[in-house]
């Protein structure tokens, strides 16, 4: 997926002398640079890290150093060599530069290589039916997908919930058509958790393959969902992604970032306020949408000076509670992208390219935060656009 904010590197590991016994410790030099003028402050970060054979046996015997300080740090086994030495080592972490500032973190390990900072944050809990991750539940079913997520108050409400496509005959599949389901925890924290929900579900006669990734850091109220379907046949016409959310009394604002700064307020249910980004190979634009359901007319288009694309991110809230929105990607490929919210609090996200493809992705961030948002976020939708740079030295 483009833009990814995990960013998976495979790194080359360099011998450094360690000077006693004849032993030699590795190290791996992490590259990390800010390229959108945004100041980072404990972003997470990801990275992979391919080993040889007899390497490393034991992912405690590994470390990570940033300016010369041990550094708190996840590292799981992704597979292993045949002698059951480590082979893909995933390196999760947060790190925090200023606008476009580099640093470059140390990954030592070897026998002589002892881990001592500790690393805090996210706890997995697992029932028959759920899978809790801090504040937020997760189903083990993708039909509805959250069952609640509570920072301050309860943030999921009734409505759509989970992912959704729309084939070439316009017919409308929801994820209770999926099965074959597997879920899997594939990393635990306490930095970094990521779920994956994977499973087939069916398109007229055929059983599509779908994979849908959840994933958390420790350090931002965020939650990345990253849908992706395989599709040979290209019978999917649209994917989208629906959340549910709770607030209170109205009024309850809305925005989108267009270059400058739309934005609206509901006063009952009824309304909804929507952004259709469209982009083709010649020219692009997008329109906003509000009003009564069914009565909605034209708020703000591209014209002028304006930029033609939308920059793919918005908010809905409340007095009390903020949920920051974004589409990863956004405007990145030809077709039609679409970003609502209701007075309800229902959140839909959804893209459909402008020809049918062989695999379709999409990807939506939600950031949980109080209001005013200046002060209840640990960052911005900008930012969730825009991950760090990682790269080997």
């Amino acid at each position: 997926m483009p833009r990814r904010l995990s960013i998976l590197v495979c790194l080359l590991a360099t011998l450094v002398p360690a000077g006693l016994g004849g032993q030699t410790r590795q190290s791996v030099a992490i590259h990390v640079k800010e390229t959108a003028g945004i100041r980072r402050s404990a972003y997470p970060l990801n990275a992979r890290v391919a080993l040889r054979a007899g390497a490393l046996r034991d992912a405690s015997h590994a470390r990570l150093m940033i300016s010369g300080a041990e550094a708190p740090v996840q590292l799981g086994v992704e597979s292993s060599w045949p002698d059951g030495s480590i082979r893909s080592l995933t390196v999760d972490f947060n790190a925090s530069v200023g606008p476009g500032e580099e640093m470059t973190a140390q990954l030592e390990y070897g026998d002589e290589v002892t881990a001592s900072a500790v690393a805090r944050g996210l706890s997995v809990t697992e029932t028959p039916d759920a899978i809790q991750v801090g504040n937020a539940r997760f189903n083990k079913s993708l039909a509805p997908l959250l069952l609640s997520i509570k920072y301050r108050q309860e943030d999921i409400g009734q409505g759509l919930n989970g992912v959704a496509l729309i084939d070439t005959a316009g017919a409308s599949h929801d994820a209770s058509d999926v099965d074959a389901l597997k879920v899997d925890v594939l990393k635990r924290g306490p930095l970094y958790v990521a779920i994956r929900y994977s499973g087939r579900i069916a398109v007229g006669e055929a059983r599509v393959p779908i994979t849908v990734d959840a994933e958390m850091p420790n350090s931002k109220t965020w939650l990345k969902v990253t849908t992706t379907v395989d599709d040979p046949g290209r019978r999917v016409r649209e994917l989208s992604f629906h959340t549910p959310l709770a607030f209170s009394a109205f009024p309850r604002t809305w925005d989108f970032g267009t270059g400058s700064w739309s934005y609206g307020f509901f006063r009952t249910a009824p309304e909804i306020a929507t952004l259709t980004q469209t982009v083709g190979p010649a020219s692009s634009s997008w329109l906003i949408r509000s009003g009564a359901k069914g009565q909605e007319t034209i708020a703000e288009r591209a014209s002028g000076s304006r930029p033609a694309v939308a920059e793919g991110w918005g908010h809905i809230q409340d007095a009390k509670e903020a949920v920051a929105f974004a589409i990863g990607g956004f405007g990145e490929q030809p077709g039609t992208y679409t970003m609502s919210v209701d007075g309800d609090g229902q959140a839909s996200y959804r893209f459909a390219p402008a020809q049918p493809q062989t695999r379709l992705g999409l990807t939506v961030y939600q950031h949980f935060v109080a209001t005013p948002v200046p002060v209840g976020a640990a960052t911005s939708p900008v930012a969730m656009l825009h991950p760090l740079v990682v790269t080997v030295q």
